[in-house]
């Protein structure tokens, strides 16, 4: 059985991530878990800003994020995301943020579709350059 594909980025808690008691604002998570599709979607041939261009988007339609234990100033972190991708419309990420010490900090959800944003109607038939990276990025 073949396991998925992760995704990686590293990142650090900068002065303005944290708030005056040094903890990662909540807000910044939604930030990093977007850089990390971006990323992920690059690493594939998906450039984002071309898809834009072209007409389609990738919304979100929903997302969680359970937070385990704070972020700190200066604490480097390692995002590890894993994208389950069938035929339906859906586009399912869970991310996992992970300390030097390889624990679980927090663990993000987003939920995406494909659009056309010419009439924000979602695409069910995906085009194949699409698919095709898809499939890379579910293993």
């Amino acid at each position: 059985m073949n396991s998925k594909p992760v995704w990686k980025i590293e990142k650090i808690v900068l002065p303005q991530h944290a708030d005056h008691a040094g903890v990662m604002w909540h807000g910044n998570y939604f930030n990093w878990l977007e850089e990390s599709r971006i990323k992920a979607f690059s690493e594939v041939g998906i450039s984002y800003f071309e898809l834009t261009k072209n007409g389609l988007d990738l919304p979100l339609i929903n997302t969680s994020i359970k937070y385990k234990s704070p972020l700190f100033l200066g604490e480097k972190i390692i995002i590890e995301s894993k994208f389950n991708i069938d035929k339906s419309p859906r586009i399912n990420v869970i991310s996992k943020f992970l300390d030097k010490k390889n624990q679980i900090l927090t663990i993000g959800e987003v939920n995406l579709v494909l659009i056309n944003k010419l009439n924000f109607s979602i695409i069910r038939k995906r085009p194949d350059f699409l698919s095709e990276a898809f499939s890379k990025l579910n293993g």
